[in-house]
């Protein structure tokens, strides 16, 4: 028994037709006739009752029909394994990122990316960025998509880990409009300390702790998308990914505060450990990131 003629008998029955299965394999309706029949003959069963150009399963052809459905598709699975291991492509990745990219992109990323890559299995984690390196780090995950940390040359010979930037993203200092802070003409620093900030809060060996706050009034979540909405709520401002908040501010719900740091762009790309090279789905889901930051980088060249 052949997975080809598994296939040109699945063919046939999806068609009615011998000389229409022939058609859609782009095979002779000699060699699709010949391969049901050896088929046939090789089971000691007719599978097919045949008049004219029309065929119908018989009872045993309808009884086995799901299970060489299940073959084919268990023999093109092993296939595409085989493939993907030839090209060095991992069979499971474990995958970090934060939250500072919208949702509907990632939903986007991963439908493609099962098309792309159907025999990897793909575990994903969402963390504070400041959490994702040491992730990395202890091989807790195998790769991590965020926005990058700031490290000295003394600190990255120590890491266990290396970055590799795909672009930038802008960050910005909101709040509600309707926020005192959105009301002044220029924020100063003290102002800024006046009123509660929103910052992020991230899991280190000295317990949870807020990422660098500007003010020694915060409340520190840890989601950007939290930040965001906390804003939005009008309980105090805060520094957020201008692409998580864009909306918001072109219909006027928030606004940027006005002072100097209010927009600074911001370092996004990928944490791996050291000697560990981008495999076939990594290094795609890269390209799609690097394509998607580029566009960013092109609004700031403009702006």
């Amino acid at each position: 028994m052949k997975i080809n003629q598994l296939e040109m008998f699945l063919a046939t029955c999806a068609t009615g037709s011998i000389t229409e299965a022939a058609r859609k394999l782009a095979k002779s309706r000699t060699t699709v006739s010949s391969a049901i029949g050896a088929l046939e003959d090789e089971l000691g069963v007719e599978l097919l009752q045949r008049s004219g150009n029309h065929v119908a399963l018989t009872a045993i052809g309808e009884a086995i029909r799901n299970d060489c459905e299940r073959m084919v598709m268990i023999a093109t699975d092993v296939e595409q394994r085989c493939q993907q291991h030839l090209q060095g492509a991992r069979t499971t990745v474990r995958i970090a990122r934060d939250d500072t990219l919208p949702e509907s992109l990632w939903r986007q990323w991963i439908q493609a990316m099962k098309q792309q890559f159907p025999s990897t299995s793909v575990s994903v984690y969402m963390a504070p960025p400041p959490e994702l390196e040491s992730m990395v780090a202890s091989k807790v995950v195998d790769i991590a998509y965020c926005l990058l940390p700031a490290s000295n040359a003394y600190q990255a010979q120590l890491s266990k880990t290396y970055t590799h930037k795909l672009g930038e993203l802008r960050m910005m200092a909101v709040a509600h409009r309707d926020h005192p802070l959105s009301q002044l003409s220029t924020v100063t620093p003290a102002d800024l300390a006046r009123y509660t900030e929103f910052a992020l809060a991230t899991m280190s060996e000295q317990g949870l702790q807020a990422v660098a706050p500007l003010s020694n009034n915060y409340i520190a979540l840890p989601f950007f998308e939290h930040l965001r909405d906390a804003a939005l709520d009008g309980a105090g401002w805060s520094n957020i990914p201008s692409v998580l908040v864009n909306p918001y501010l072109r219909d006027g719900s928030v606004k940027v505060l006005n002072f100097a740091q209010a927009m600074q762009w911001q370092s996004y790309g990928v944490i791996q450990p050291h000697g560990a090279p981008l495999s076939g789905l990594t290094q795609w889901l890269a390209e799609q990131l690097g394509h998607y930051l580029a566009n960013q980088d092109l609004r700031k060249s403009s702006g």
